[in-house]
């Protein structure tokens, strides 16, 4: 009799265990891995491994990532991967050279990304300076053999303007009134596309993009509606005259454009922590085409943006921010050979009592 009550009191609780654990539900921050769930044999009902592997984990808005469910979802994406071979490059072929080719381009899919994602963001800093010149101008005059031409290009080569750039009128009562109200309606258009449209797009947004990416998750701030409602309002409030620069913003506008691209790719599309290492080139590739610098936007993401930054990563953001100067410079905006439309010429040589000045910055700093 008394052997058998442990047994009995071991068979009681054992249900009460089996409920409670089977009572807890994954939350949405809380999703349980692809390997514990293993697919029965011979059951068509249960979803196989790859089917809930391809899910993407759904994070709430405001909330914070998973990283380490995240580097899990990651290892057991590319162990089913190789398991199933049920696709043209998963299979072996003729030594294997199906599943060497797309193990490469996986490999390799992280640098065709800051590719594409460095060459849109110099394209895109690029025409939005031919557009905030042209835009800063309007309000002054136009050019009368072409309309598209802002005021340097239309008097290129002249020194103190030329025929053929015309104010609005004769009147400089009326041209003011004219600047006054072009610069009310710059302003205003920007304002409205912003409160209407993409609320996000307001200020510079390194503050929130700092927050991102260390793993916060704020939905549509750097989706595509953002990005293209601020590419049309930075140039309209950059040319209407208010104290605002674009220093700041290009980067959240680049930042966008490394988050609408890499959606196109299912490696980073279903994990949000290595999406993270995009969002830091693309940061640097940011202040790069700002500032013409790709070192200092690299030093930038490193000190201020990121607060992992890996060798990869460092790397990865280095190229980047480099395509991104090339295809500024080789369209070159302001025809002038600069990157930027304020750049120091060391044309003169320094004097000796220069050095004083220095020596006395030193001693103060």
């Amino acid at each position: 009799m008394t052997s058998t009550r442990p047994s009995s009191t071991f068979s009681r609780s054992l249900p009460v265990s089996t409920d409670r654990l089977n009572s807890r539900r994954p939350s949405g921050r809380s999703i349980p891995s692809p390997i514990d769930r293993q697919p029965a044999p011979n059951d068509q009902e249960v979803p196989t491994i790859t089917d809930e592997i391809s899910e993407i984990k759904r994070y709430e808005d405001f909330t914070t990532i998973d990283w380490v469910q995240d580097a899990v979802y990651e290892q057991s994406r590319r162990r089913a991967k190789r398991r199933s071979g049920t696709g043209f490059w998963d299979q072996e072929g003729i030594l294997g050279w199906r599943r060497k080719v797309y193990e490469s381009y996986d490999a390799g899919q992280a640098w065709l990304v800051v590719t594409l994602v460095g060459m849109a963001i110099g394209l895109n800093s690029a025409v939005l300076n031919i557009i905030t010149e042209w835009l800063s101008d309007i309000k002054l005059g136009h050019c009368t053999t072409a309309f598209y031409l802002n005021e340097n290009f239309c008097c290129w080569g002249a020194e103190n303007g030329c025929p053929e750039w015309k104010n609005w009128t004769s009147f400089w009562m009326f041209n003011y009134v004219f600047y006054l109200f072009g610069a009310l309606m710059l302003s205003s258009i920007a304002a409205v596309l912003v409160k209407s449209f993409a609320p996000y797009a307001a200020g510079s947004g390194i503050s929130e993009i700092k927050c991102i990416i260390a793993g916060f998750v704020m939905k549509g701030f750097l989706g595509a509606w953002t990005l293209i409602i601020k590419s049309i309002a930075l140039p309209l409030a950059i040319a209407s005259g208010l104290s605002v620069g674009k220093e700041g913003p290009s980067v959240h506008f680049a930042v966008c454009t490394g988050n609408v691209i890499s959606r196109f790719f299912g490696k980073y599309k279903q994990n949000a922590s290595k999406t993270r290492e995009i969002l830091t080139a693309s940061a640097a590739a940011g202040v790069a085409v700002a500032f013409g610098s790709p070192i200092g936007g690299v030093l930038f993401s490193l000190e201020e943006m990121a607060n992992y930054f890996p060798l990869k990563t460092l790397w990865r953001s280095y190229f980047c921010a480099l395509v991104a100067t090339s295809v500024l410079a080789a369209v070159n905006p302001f025809r002038t050979g600069q990157l930027v439309m304020f750049q120091v010429q060391y044309d003169r040589t320094w004097h000796f009592f220069e050095l004083l000045f220095f020596v006395g910055l030193g001693i103060f700093g």
